[in-house]
């Protein structure tokens, strides 16, 4: 029997609404991503049955369980509104504001009037970039954000607080538990998280991966006198990842461990007492693929269900953010990623899930410290084939001078940078920099005037670019020539 997690009377979030169905759901924005990293993960939840959302420099308020309540507040966000309407079938439609202001969606720049998306493509969430700077994502919420103390499941999207939700109720129980989840969805986690918040989480955890073991060295691994994981679990907790793939014998031995609450180990003639709680997890359906189906109805007791990382896009900035944080604690530099980067880490449906971003964070982080070139494509496998949604190429006709002066001061007058945010190919953003009479080749400026930029700057090259409206790279080239007395 499947036991009901939900405790109405005390739960972290309870339910917006009890109708089922989108209907039930408020439409809520949350900030992916913002220069002030404090901002990241903050949300505005709209109110049922409210009209057209507006989205500008001065509102809506977003806030977290943590922070009062403020706007975007950034000067590059324009003050006229980018407005969101929800319509009868539950699509959304951008309405674009009366402005110069660059809108994205999901990565590809828009232009018009605007566009409309259907329910589906609401449900799988909506990046929307502002200006170069702000990343938000429009889905749906069916509880209101509150603080929890299971810190380490990280996220706010209404999957997340489920999940730490469920965590919470099923560690004041001593019950099996079955974690279902794919790949990298945080599973393990998950288990450190129930035994900690459990009566149980001063004793040990043992880890054990079924998948790693053959039936002989299983029953030694799980069973021996000393130091199988049983013994060395003591009273604490004994996870078991990819239970899926025991030895049928093996299983058969967990049922009658979990039957009886003992064990014998190998050789010895008496038995010993199982005092550990167990949590089994799996990828995979275990109803089917010749799992014992006795020992599934005792692991499924307790059931938390792990969501895919697809599922909660508006959690990516927030765990981006973390591993950056951890990256930055790690090696003691600054973690720093241009926001064209994030928005394709936003904008990815993630495979190998929170794990597989974390990699792909801190392999970021590590290349742009040894100032190699952030390509997308190499640093997420398969992403040639098509998996990743990327921004689509824009025609050089279609990008206005101002959205070029936004993508360089943005992206700290970097070239390769500012064309990944346009969504142009390199060259083309050569052509589109020749072409714009605000924008000045260092070559054509007098060096005192560069002298003097760069003492304003405190010798910083990108601010002195920044402030000379000029490219970086081709500055830093210049004093790289002066540094060497190649300069006259």
């Amino acid at each position: 029997m499947i036991h009901s997690l939900i405790d109405a009377e005390n739960t972290l979030a309870s339910p917006v609404c009890a109708l089922a169905g989108r209907a039930a759901q408020r439409l809520a924005l949350t900030i992916l991503w913002h220069p002030q990293p404090q901002r990241i993960g903050d949300q505005f939840i709209a109110a049922p049955g409210s009209g057209d959302m507006e989205v500008n420099r001065f509102a809506p308020l977003f806030c977290g369980p943590e922070a009062s309540a403020a706007p975007l507040g950034h000067r590059r966000i324009a003050r006229d509104s980018l407005r969101l309407r929800r319509h009868r079938d539950h699509g959304v439609s951008l309405l674009l504001p009366q402005s110069r202001m660059r809108v994205e969606l999901n990565g590809a720049m828009l232009a018009g009037a605007g566009t409309r998306c259907t329910a589906e493509q609401v449900d799988t969430g909506l990046v929307i970039g502002l200006g170069g700077v702000v990343l938000l994502c429009v889905h749906w919420m069916d509880r209101l954000p509150q603080h929890s103390a299971i810190a380490s499941v990280h996220g706010v999207s209404s999957a997340a607080i489920r999940v730490r939700e469920l965590i919470r109720q099923v560690s004041a129980t001593d019950l099996p538990v079955l974690l279902l989840g794919e790949a990298g969805s945080g599973k393990e986690l998950a288990a450190q998280a129930i035994h900690q918040a459990s009566a149980r989480g001063h004793g040990p955890m043992a880890t054990v991966n079924m998948a790693t073991l053959g039936e002989t060295q299983a029953v030694a691994d799980l069973f021996g006198a000393q130091t199988g994981a049983f013994a060395r679990a003591g009273g604490g907790t004994l996870f078991l990842d990819k239970i899926g793939t025991a030895p049928r014998a093996v299983q058969a031995m967990l049922l009658r461990v979990l039957q009886t609450g003992e064990y014998r180990p190998p050789g010895a003639r008496v038995k010993e007492a199982a005092r550990a709680r167990l949590i089994g997890a799996s990828d995979h359906d275990l109803q089917h693929g010749g799992f014992h189906q006795g020992l599934l109805r005792r692991l499924e007791a307790l059931v938390v269900h792990l969501p895919p990382l697809r599922e909660r896009r508006c959690d990516i900035g927030v765990l981006a953010l973390h591993f950056m944080q951890a990256w930055s604690a790690r090696t003691g530099s600054a973690a720093e990623l241009p926001l064209a980067f994030i928005s394709q880490l936003c904008n990815y449906d993630w495979p190998g899930n929170v794990r597989q971003l974390g990699s792909v964070v801190q392999r970021a982080l590590s290349a742009a410290q040894a100032g190699e070139p952030l390509a997308f494509d190499a640093l997420v496998p398969g992403v040639a084939a098509g998996v990743a949604s990327r921004p689509a190429r824009v025609r050089l006709g279609k990008v206005s001078g101002q959205a070029v002066l936004d993508a360089l001061e943005a992206n700290g007058w970097l070239i390769r940078n500012a064309a990944l945010a346009l969504g142009v190919s390199r060259p083309s953003m050569y052509k589109l920099i020749e072409a714009h009479p605000a924008i000045r080749q260092v070559d054509a400026i007098a060096p005192a005037e560069i002298e003097a930029a760069l003492a304003a700057s405190g010798g910083d090259a990108g601010r002195c670019a920044a402030a000379l409206k000029t490219p970086s790279e081709a500055l830093r080239r210049y004093l790289r020539r002066r540094a060497a007395g190649k300069v006259l």
